[in-house]
């Protein structure tokens, strides 16, 4: 979902090379400037989605209003170098100050009187040791292992007659914190668990049964290293270990590994569960399991196989469990997490929202997938609460959010630390509790797991069904029930589903999908239940029925997601049917495969074992649908206002997933459409998606009150990246025809226009994920471009030929790309022009494209109205401030100083284009005032000192007149006339001049992997039709 663009990728790896250092170094902290520390900007979505593509955390990054229209406050915790490679890009990140001080300064100001260093006389590890000797027939200090500069890594073993009891003998629940440095909360909701039970025994009846039947294991500190490190000067907001990755003996923000990224399981399994660059936050190390401490960790698990696992970090207040590594995927074990953890409206712990992992953003390589699915335990990481939550919860106090810096710094107060640590008492028993029997917990909010979690549907076809259900494991004699037309019941034996090419095989260890086949004909209504028994007493699921069609032989299913009842576009009163279905039915033919119409809007989201999987392959199309959406739907609600395209229906979300788990059993897809793997504007916002209702209750509209992504329950564009192959998406236009480039499509080339209902004029470019993540070393996603288009491009790719000018947005530029126009011999009447095409996305109002001009060696500067209108004589926002004019005074021979701000100046007048182009537009400039004299014309790029969008892109540049073409330059082989000039006297200057190059990204018009094929346009819309559809089933099921 997060994004690391090719251009942010080159400058962070530019930022250091990575040199090994032994384990047991102890590299000193950098003496000046804190390495880590929290800053401030505001960004438009563009920039958003440069900052949401650059490795961060995303509890990292925190989103507020602006006081600048379109654009939103961020504060993000980053390293200096992290932060310099995004201002590079025109981010103008500065560093967070609270009362005048920045993160280094407040630590400085205000000693730490409640948190306390792990290591030390007095402080943690101490305290540990004096626990275990105070209450030694309970209590015992055992060091697991020790970190990367050789520090031992304390825990203490609580339970009856510790010392002589053999590890594993009683069920055992692991209690840790601190794998992030930073999250002093952490470790006192530990260090206070571990007192609440020892000094609770023999005092409490409770406490007292839980500590006598049950092996306890508490680990305040995991990172030893990098939580001391916190308490130095200039590190309070350090995260990862201390391994000194460059060898230069300090620690930098260069330095150190993510110890929740470093297991084995799932290491690496892309870059944006974890990073490969060492400067990222959540940098992956070298090797899986690299890390001394990931490799304590581990050891504790393999020595004791803890039945739970509470693994606290901070700071979001959730409940996450189940599945990190992709989105929206369930596992058996959640009917135990859902019955322990509770919901949005009863959590387990007061205030936070229980979840799956990947809902907060993708993981791999973390700790709960490696102790879930190596060593069987029941993990949960609890979230724990904000500075400003805590600030906020108590009125009277002295705390208010406003004087947090960062999320991160929970206050140094007794009171507000005890209270958080009372208000995840109730949920760290419950775990505890429910230890002995965990397939049956003991859940604080009074739920229970129910026996089965069955898949129903309603629809089948063919004439052998499979069905499933989540059982739990320890139930004896499962089996399959059911009845054919309401017949006698019938029997079947289950076994066990060991998951698919992707998923399914995990988080299993007290349930299981099970799955059984029922032999049936068309026609027939069968009725299925699952049953088992539990103990002496026989125990079934609930039941549900379907109907199964003829399936007609068809070994093609054309799925057609019309939404022709739905609202985006509204279709004409009385359609009550697709208008495309047919057509692809017969194309289908044509490629001698049997089709079979399943019609969304009137059959309902076909099922995966029900539907999909009795077929070859799968066609699904859009026709005229832009997004799947019913009245409610649009537009979201936001602080920034009305978003349009950014939230859809169910059925949307459940088709992709309904696909999504038919390609993972082997299935064949061809997905065709003009906005296929589109996700509206908001997408830049909340780190690549589309919502589908509010969070923890989809069935109500999306409203973004304080954060794009963690509001509303997001709809990932994961799909498309990791399983059809296009890693992003740009709006290419209206191209004129289709070249296939590879297979299936080398040698094809199509006339595209469109049907007069729907006109291509929105195709969609796909970024190809190989491209990205190189099949080297990422082959599960091997993509590859299947074709191109001709007639038009996406917005940063050469609209004529493989060569343009490229100005990549940065705050205060004065660019310019400049040439001398030899009129002298023209005549107005032949009216010379200049022409170019451009693509650009600015700052609505504030940064601006103006074409300057004036005659050689004269001062007579002017800009030039565009006479296709997109120039308007308006003048720059926020203009009667002055801030602009002083940053760039040469900006006075078009505007004067003054409230109002005047749109002339000392020898010309402002003429100007701002905003969005949504790709590339032709520009006209009329030079007749300048015949018979050479003038000197600039296409200049002026941006103001604040945010910004992606800049300008230059091609196809002319010179026309009314009796021909005098010269034309696209910039294929240099510059020709034209030259880059610096900002002019007076400016700052520019971090990055205009360069001429090929395309930053390349979109293409069809992507394909072994599995599925996927076009940026409806096969409707294509001259040749029949050879489009041919060559994608040969290569799907041929």
């Amino acid at each position: 979902m997060r994004r690391l663009t090719p251009v942010l990728a080159a400058a962070a790896l530019l930022i250091g090379t990575l040199v090994a250092t032994p384990a047991n170094a102890a590299p000193k902290p950098a003496s000046a400037g804190a390495a880590v520390d929290l800053y401030a900007a505001e960004l438009s979505p563009d920039q958003v989605k440069l900052l949401n593509g650059f490795g961060l955390d995303h509890e990292d990054i925190r989103f507020s209003t602006s006081k600048e229209k379109g654009s939103v406050h961020v504060e993000a915790v980053m390293s200096a170098a992290q932060a310099a490679a995004l201002n590079r890009q025109g981010l103008g990140l500065t560093v967070k100050k609270v009362g005048g001080k920045d993160a280094r300064q407040r630590a400085k100001a205000a000693a730490p009187k409640v948190f306390r260093p792990y290591s030390g006389p007095g402080n943690i590890r101490e305290e540990l040791l004096n626990v275990a000797a105070a209450n030694a027939s309970i209590a015992k200090a055992v060091d697991i292992g020790k970190s990367v500069q050789g520090r031992p890594i304390t825990a203490v073993r609580v339970t009856k007659d510790v010392n002589s009891l053999r590890p594993h003998k009683r069920p055992v629940v692991v209690y840790q914190a601190a794998q992030h440095a930073r999250e002093w909360i952490t470790p006192e909701m530990v260090r206070r668990l571990l007192h609440h039970y020892v000094d609770g025994y023999g005092k409490n009846a409770e406490i007292t049964k839980l500590v006598d039947t049950t092996e306890m294991w508490f680990v305040p500190v995991v990172n030893v290293d990098g939580y001391d490190l916190t308490f130095q000067d200039g590190f309070r907001l350090w995260r990862k270990n201390v391994r000194d990755n460059d060898g230069d003996g300090q620690i930098t923000g260069q330095d150190g590994i993510d110890l929740n990224r470093n297991f084995p399981y799932k290491w690496g399994y892309d870059n944006e569960g974890s990073s490969n660059l060492r400067t990222s936050q959540t940098y992956r190390g070298t090797a899986p399991g690299s890390e001394p401490e990931t490799q304590a960790q581990m050891g504790l698990y393999k020595k004791v196989r803890p039945a739970y696992l509470v693994n606290y970090h901070s700071a979001a207040e959730l409940l996450l469990h189940g599945v990190g590594w992709q989105t929206l995927t369930r596992s058996p074990d959640d009917a135990i997490h859902n019955a322990l953890l509770g919901d949005i409206d009863h959590p387990a712990v007061p205030g936070y929202t229980p979840q799956l992992g990947a809902q907060l953003y993708t993981t791999n390589g973390d700790t709960d997938g490696q102790a879930d699915n190596v060593y069987g335990a029941l993990s949960i990481t609890p979230e724990m609460a904000t500075c400003e939550s805590a600030a906020r919860s108590d009125p009277d106090d002295e705390w208010e959010p406003g004087d947090c810096g960062s999320g991160f710094e929970f206050p140094d107060d007794e009171t507000l630390i005890q209270k958080e640590f009372q208000k995840n008492i109730p949920f760290a028993l419950s775990v505890a509790k429910s230890a002995k029997t965990p397939d049956e917990p003991v859940s604080a909010v009074g739920r229970t797991a129910p026996d089965f979690e069955t898949d129903g549907f309603t629809t089948s076809y063919g004439t052998s069904q499979e069905v499933a259900s989540v059982i739990r494991r320890s139930l004896r004699h499962k089996e399959l029930r059911y009845r054919i037309n309401g017949g006698r019941e019938r029997s079947a034996d289950l076994r066990e589903w060991r998951g698919g090419e992707r998923f399914g095989d995990e988080n299993d260890t007290y349930y299981a999908e099970y799955r059984g086949k029922i032999r049936q004909r068309p026609g027939d209504k069968v009725e299925v239940w699952f049953t088992g028994w539990k103990g002496w007493k026989r125990v079934e699921s609930k039941h549900f029925t379907y109907t199964v069609r003829d399936q007609q032989k068809a070994d093609v299913l054309v799925i057609a997601d019309e939404d022709y009842t739905g609202v985006n576009p509204t279709y004409p009163p009385g359609t009550n049917k697709p208008r495309y279905a047919q057509q692809y039915a017969d194309l289908v033919k044509s490629a001698k495969h049997k089709p079979l119409i399943w019609d969304i809007d009137k059959d309902g989201v076909p099922h995966d074992l029900g539907v999909l999987k009795h077929f070859d392959a799968v066609v699904w199309y859009l026709g005229d649908n832009r997004l799947t959406q019913d009245a409610a739907d649009d537009p979201i609600k936001t602080y920034l206002g009305d978003q349009p395209d950014s939230q859809v229906a169910d059925r949307a979300k459940d088709l992709l997933l309904s696909v999504r788990s038919y390609l993972n059993e082997g299935g064949k897809l061809l997905h065709t459409g003009e906005t296929t793997g589109y996700y509206g504007p908001v997408s830049r916002l909340n780190g690549g998606g589309i919502y589908y209702g509010l969070k923890g209750h989809p069935e109500r509209p999306c409203v973004v009150t304080s954060n794009f992504r963690d509001d509303c329950e997001l709809l990932s564009d994961d799909f498309f990246q990791y399983y059809l192959g296009a890693y992003d998406r740009q709006r290419v236009g209206a191209p004129t025809a289709f070249t296939g480039t590879g297979s299936p499509y080398g040698g094809v080339t199509s006339k595209l226009a469109g049907p007069a209902s729907n006109p291509l004029n929105e195709a969609g470019g796909f970024q190809v994920t190989s491209t990205v993540l190189p099949k080297a070393d990422f082959p599960q996603f091997n993509s590859w471009k299947a074709g191109d288009y001709t007639g038009a491009a996406a917005p940063t790719e050469p609209v004529e030929g493989q060569w343009y000018v490229a100005g990549p947005h940065q705050d205060g530029l004065y660019r310019r790309l400049t040439r001398t126009i030899d009129l002298s011999t023209v005549t107005a009447a032949q009216a010379p022009a200049l022409q170019a095409q451009l693509s650009y996305s600015t700052e609505t109002g504030f940064d601006n494209i103006i074409v300057e001009a004036h005659t050689a060696g004269t001062e007579d500067w002017t800009t030039l109205p565009d006479k296709n209108g997109r120039s308007t004589t308006t003048v720059p926002e926020q203009c009667e401030q002055g801030y602009l004019l002083d940053m760039h005074p040469f900006l006075g021979h078009y505007l004067t100083r003054g409230n109002p701000c005047g749109n002339t100046g000392s020898s010309g007048s402002w003429n100007a284009i701002t905003g969005n182009s949504n790709g590339w537009v032709p520009v006209a400039y009329d030079l007749s005032a300048y015949a018979g004299k050479k003038v000197e014309v600039s296409i200049s790029y002026v941006s103001d000192p604040g945010s910004g969008g992606t800049g300008l892109f230059i091609d196809d540049t002319r010179l026309t007149m009314s009796g021909g073409q005098p010269d034309a330059e696209g910039f294929e082989t240099g510059l020709g006339a034209w030259t880059v000039q610096g900002a002019p006297t007076g400016s700052p200057g520019n971090g990055a001049e205009f360069t001429r190059s090929q395309a930053q990204i390349d979109s293409v018009s069809a992507v394909a992997t072994r599995d599925t094929v996927l076009l940026g346009f409806g096969i409707e819309q294509a001259a040749d039709q029949r050879v489009l559809m041919i060559r994608a089933l040969r290569h799907l099921i041929d």
